[in-house]
């Protein structure tokens, strides 16, 4: 039988009942707009900021009235887009763009080098670079460990990306003289039990970083480190645009019930 979302009821320990109305889109008080950063400067890294939330993110930032922000991507043609976007919002706005490639721990160390050479601290890093397993050949998504083969890749960009980018970006936020702010995008998928929304490589690699999360905040959070795992609901993206196959089906059905 095939799997219905609106069968699928999600556990209060999930989140997804974290706040009692759930939106589509920022409006009001919740706009970035309507809540601007406490001090200045104020000086912001974002990873995987070339597509999807990411961009997002780094557009809402510069509306928030950051100083600095430092976006990275694997694709310049990615940061070109965003940089002029910024700078649309704030034409004062200083962006340092750098090419980083979250699975590998030199481009990452990179990253931070060049964030504390110019700003000298960060006051939130958001690890946000991430992937989802390789479509198979009918377009669907894999189901299962016999068809996701690609858990290497997921898990290294997924999870080990935010590892690496924890490693070089913790020192910069204790750095910080204000907020200690460590974000990774993580996802409602981290408490799938089984393939049939997400395959089973992202699901995992997803759990992981929740519990990287909280192993941040409990070793550091002495030190003033604040670490927090979002997940930011079900988002359209350059990633998810194709996951439907047909009208109807689990990606076109709408919310999850709670």
């Amino acid at each position: 039988m095939p799997f219905d979302l609106r069968d699928f009821t999600v556990q209060p320990h999930t989140g997804i009942q974290f706040t009692s109305v759930l939106h589509a889109k920022a409006e009001g008080s919740t706009l970035p707009e309507n809540n601007k950063v406490s001090k200045q400067p104020y000086i912001v890294c974002v990873t995987g900021a070339g597509k999807g939330i990411g961009y997002w993110v780094s557009l809402a930032y510069a509306h928030a009235g950051v100083s600095g922000l430092v976006i990275s991507s694997r694709t310049q043609s990615d940061l070109d887009t965003l940089s002029a976007e910024l700078k649309k919002i704030n034409p004062k706005l200083h962006i340092v763009s750098r090419i980083c490639d979250t699975t590998k721990e030199a481009d990452v160390e990179a990253l931070a080098a060049e964030t504390k050479k110019i700003f000298g601290y960060v006051d939130v890093c958001v690890a946000n670079a991430g992937v989802i397993s390789k479509y198979l050949p009918d377009g669907s998504l894999p189901s299962g460990i016999l068809t996701d083969l690609d858990f290497e890749r997921v898990i290294n960009i997924n999870f080990l990306g935010v590892v690496r980018t924890a490693r070089h970006f913790v020192p910069l936020l204790l750095d910080s003289r204000s907020a200690h702010n460590f974000i990774a995008v993580t996802s409602m998928a981290a408490f799938m039990p089984s393939s049939s929304l997400t395959p089973i490589a992202y699901n995992t690699s997803k759990i992981a970083v929740n519990r990287l999360i909280e192993h941040l905040k409990n070793d550091h959070g002495e030190e003033g480190l604040l670490a927090y795992a979002i997940h930011p609901g079900a988002v359209i993206t350059p990633q998810t645009e194709n996951h439907s196959l047909s009208t109807g089906d689990v990606w076109q059905q709408g919310t999850l019930r709670n």
